[in-house]
């Protein structure tokens, strides 16, 4: 009898504490274009807001940065090919997150190459060549800008629905340099403006 009155009495103690599930927030950082990928994982950066991240399928990631990654990618690489040079440039970048053998995150894959010590990229060894080519690698404020911003939105937040016109290519090279060694082991899949895209 003495354990039931225990037990109801604990019991009846117990009911009007409120129970507080705390929100565990993500320990994310942001990635800074301007710094290279292997300062960004020595030094991350704190994340100070964080209603701009979402799970890209992969992992959590700032929608704007990947969006700045994109956009100086379609910059620096099509800038003066048409829209469908500057999409199927912004298809090989997802197409590459997406595949099992490149970073998951768009900045990972546009920064993605051999960097020295001191964290700056080795010249000409990064997977698109105006990141370590020597020059700099802030866009000219304009029109040709501003066009490439509006379309790396438009492609970010609409990649799902939208048709794929690389054909699935995960490499592409100019059409005025010679073939690279590596093109004779890929499928070459489509030729738009001066690009030739392989997968």
């Amino acid at each position: 009898m003495f354990k039931y009155i225990a037990f109801i009495a604990i019991a009846l103690f117990l009911l009007p504490i409120e129970v507080r599930i705390q929100e565990v927030e993500a320990n994310v950082t942001t990635f800074k274009p301007e710094n290279n990928l292997k300062q960004h994982l020595e030094n991350p950066v704190p994340l100070a807001v964080k209603k701009n991240y979402h799970f890209n399928g992969f992992k959590l990631v700032d929608r704007e940065k990947e969006i700045e990654c994109l956009s100086h990618n379609i910059y620096f690489e099509a800038a003066v090919e048409s829209t469908a040079g500057k999409l199927a440039v912004a298809h090989v970048t997802h197409n590459r997150v997406t595949n099992k053998y490149f970073p998951n995150s768009y900045c990972e894959v546009v920064y993605q190459g051999k960097h020295h010590p001191s964290g700056h990229p080795k010249r000409n060894q990064c997977q698109f060549s105006w990141y370590c080519d020597g020059k700099h690698d802030s866009p000219y404020p304009g029109p040709t800008w501003a066009k490439v911003q509006e379309i790396a939105k438009y492609f970010y937040d609409n990649v799902n629905d939208l048709k794929d016109i690389s054909d699935g290519a995960i490499y592409y090279h100019a059409d005025y340099i010679p073939d690279p060694r590596w093109a004779k082991y890929k499928t070459k899949t489509v030729k738009i403006d001066t690009h030739i895209f392989y997968r």
